[in-house]
């Protein structure tokens, strides 16, 4: 008798957890995301799918950039952003440019959403050819003029988390480009590769799909190289923001005659400290139980979403309360 007792007083006492299993809608605003391109095709995606699980909710997609997303949902302007990776968690934390002021503890992670996004290291053949060119250590060396075509720095994991690292790991940096007498153009992955193709830089660094469709076009029209080098230089530069080094497969694009090595990143949706535990669990849960209809919207998360890797968490930064709540439930963490 005393032992029901004390069972009933105990059950009494713990904190009881709010049901969430209702289909009762939320509103979210989701950002991170440019104004056009493959990240907002993705943000409007999930957001639909996020509207039809639960009815009437206004999950809606605020333009901005990698960097600008994780400053957005920390100063409570945006809810989650979707196009986070190490670099941006990292820099934000401890308040390195393009942040101007730490940030840890007004962001947490809600899911890795895929695992494959590949920096393109690109260059003319004419360009390789006029300078000698075939490796990073052959920029290294030889200082060449370039026109290169890189994002700006307030897109952290295209410039400061991939190519900035990779140079510095090579023994130059990104100021030196400048000084051998080169220049920039600054802008996304599409500026760059308009400029590849119009004859108006010579080197291309940011972040397309593998198997590009318009990188394979503009190789029929401007011949291209890979940059070559050594996997584990490029390890090294991957280690600073938690990326990895992998290998681009023979045949990947037709100038390909052999594996090159490139800088591979994860890319996650964070959600700021300010936002409840309800409407995260329900974007959680709303994208975890419809993986084929994700899978669908296609590009990167075609070819690399998985229910069962959404927490999967390699920058080891604090789960957001409703996120973790979905994912011990299902078994997904402990």
């Amino acid at each position: 008798m005393k032992a029901v007792l004390f069972a009933v007083i105990a059950a009494l006492a713990a904190p009881a957890l709010a049901d969430f299993s209702d289909k009762k809608p939320i509103t979210a605003t989701v950002t991170g995301a440019t104004p056009s391109g493959y990240p907002r095709t993705m943000v409007e995606g999930l957001n639909a799918v996020v509207r039809d699980v639960y009815p009437g909710s206004a999950v809606s997609f605020k333009p901005n950039s990698p960097g600008g997303g994780v400053l957005a949902i920390a100063d409570g302007q945006a809810d989650f952003t979707a196009t986070a990776t190490g670099t941006e968690v990292r820099l934000a934390n401890e308040g390195q440019a393009p942040f101007s002021k730490p940030l840890k503890g007004k962001f947490s992670y809600v899911m890795q959403l895929y695992d494959n996004q590949f920096i393109h290291f690109l260059m003319t053949k004419e360009w390789a050819e006029s300078n000698g060119v075939r490796s990073w250590a052959d920029i290294a060396k030889k200082k060449p003029k370039m026109r290169l075509a890189i994002n700006r720095p307030d897109n952290p994991q295209t410039t400061i988390g991939g190519p900035y690292e990779v140079m510095k790991a090579h023994g130059f940096s990104i100021n030196d480009i400048e000084k051998w007498g080169g220049s920039y153009v600054l802008g996304n992955s599409q500026i760059g590769l308009d400029a590849i193709t119009d004859g108006k830089a010579d080197v291309f660094m940011n972040a397309r799909n593998l198997s590009d469709a318009l990188v394979k076009d503009i190789a029929g029209k401007r011949e291209l190289l890979w940059i070559d080098g050594d996997r584990a230089t490029i390890q090294k530069a991957a280690d600073t923001f938690n990326n990895k080094a992998d290998m681009v497969p023979k045949g990947t694009y037709p100038f390909m005659d052999k594996d090159y090595p490139t800088v591979r990143m994860w890319v996650a949706l964070l959600a700021g400290s300010h936002v409840s535990d309800e409407v995260v669990y329900k974007y959680v849960k709303a994208v975890a139980e419809n993986e084929k209809r994700v899978q669908d919207i296609g590009g990167s998360l075609k070819s690399a979403f998985a229910t069962q890797k959404m927490s999967v968490n390699p920058a080891n930064l604090p789960y957001h309360p409703g996120a973790l709540r979905y994912y011990k439930e299902k078994g997904l963490v402990k």
